[in-house]
This record gives structure tokens, C-alpha cells and sequence, in this order.
């Protein structure tokens, strides 16, 4: 099972309702549960999702009102591209993928691991501004330079780093 720990700018934009959130439950996925923030790039709403047992992170702009039916699929395909175009094997993803039957959603609850996403989310805008906006970033490049960002809260080990050690014990060679 898979917890989406959604803040409240999430829980809005998806319309959840106290009595929609799940209670938090122990993770039992290899990438641990993942937190979802909502933010605003050159006046576009943006997804930011990030592991918590990881680190790892994507982006997703242009999110709709349309799109809150088919949120989970919209997450899974996420995970799915980054780690495809991280160079993960398709053993390597199956294994993510195989504790992602159930998706529920639930309030956060870390103020450290906000903390970091907080971190991410205000790298990513810089980055992408930097870049010259959506329009003319390379967003591949972008996720992927923050993905290699050592992180204080994994002892200054970098995000995609601690993924393929965590995928290179469960298959093997990861990659």
C-alpha cells in the first residue's frame, strides 16, 4: 500500500475532506510513502513529489481541475518516467510498482521531511526560472540536477544515490 501525504494546498486541490484522509500507516513500499505540494511556476500549478524514504523527486506542471479524477495514474506514470529515464531496469521498477496496489491519501506528517520538500520546491523554481522558465528549461535536466543534490537529511547523500543502493539490494543490478 501506498500513502500520498498530501498538504493542505493538495488536500484543496483534491478536494479531500477530513473524512477522505487516511490514518498514516507504517510504509511497506520500497520507496517508503510520498509526499505531494502544490506550487505556482511561471503562473502554472505544479505537483512536487518526493519520497519520503529517499528523497527523490519530480515535478509536474500544468495540473487541472480534471485531473483530481485521475490522480493516481497521473502520480504512477511519474514514478514511472523517473525512474525510466534514471536508467533503472524494468525489474528494478516492478519492484517500486509492487506495493503500489493501493493508493490512499493522508494528511502529512513530518515536519522534517516538509522541511526538505519545502527545500526542493524552492530549488525547483529557482532552477526552472534560472533556465528561463517552462518554456525554454530542460525539465528532464532540472529534476535530474536536483535528484543529484546531496542531501543534509540522508547524511549529505544524494537523493537518486540512496534509490539505486536501496534497488541494488532488493534485484541486484539496478540499472
Amino acid at each position: 500500500m501506498l500513502q500520498l501525504k498530501c498538504t493542505l494546498k493538495v488536500q484543496k486541490f483534491l478536494r479531500l475532506r477530513p473524512e477522505n484522509l487516511n490514518e498514516v500507516k507504517s510504509p511497506d513500499s520500497l520507496l517508503g510513502h510520498w509526499y505531494v505540494n502544490l506550487f505556482f511556476v511561471d503562473r502554472r500549478k505544479t505537483l512536487l513529489f518526493m519520497s519520503e524514504r529517499t528523497l527523490l523527486s519530480f515535478i509536474m506542471f500544468g495540473a487541472r481541475k480534471d485531473h483530481v479524477k485521475t490522480f493516481p495514474e497521473i502520480f504512477l506514470r511519474g514514478v514511472d518516467q523517473l525512474l525510466s529515464m534514471e536508467g533503472f531496469s524494468i525489474e528494478a521498477i516492478n519492484k517500486v510498482f509492487s506495493g503500489y496496489e493501493v493508493i490512499e491519501y493522508t494528511p502529512t506528517s513530518s515536519r522534517k521531511l516538509l522541511g526538505n520538500m519545502n527545500d526542493l520546491m524552492d530549488m525547483y523554481k529557482h532552477s526552472i526560472i534560472y533556465e528561463g522558465g517552462l518554456k525554454n528549461c530542460d525539465l528532464w535536466s532540472v529534476i535530474s540536477k536536483i535528484n543529484r543534490t546531496p542531501q543534509r537529511n540522508l547524511g549529505w547523500s544524494r537523493p537518486i544515490d540512496v534509490t539505486s543502493e536501496l534497488l541494488e539490494e532488493i534485484v541486484g543490478n539496478a540499472t
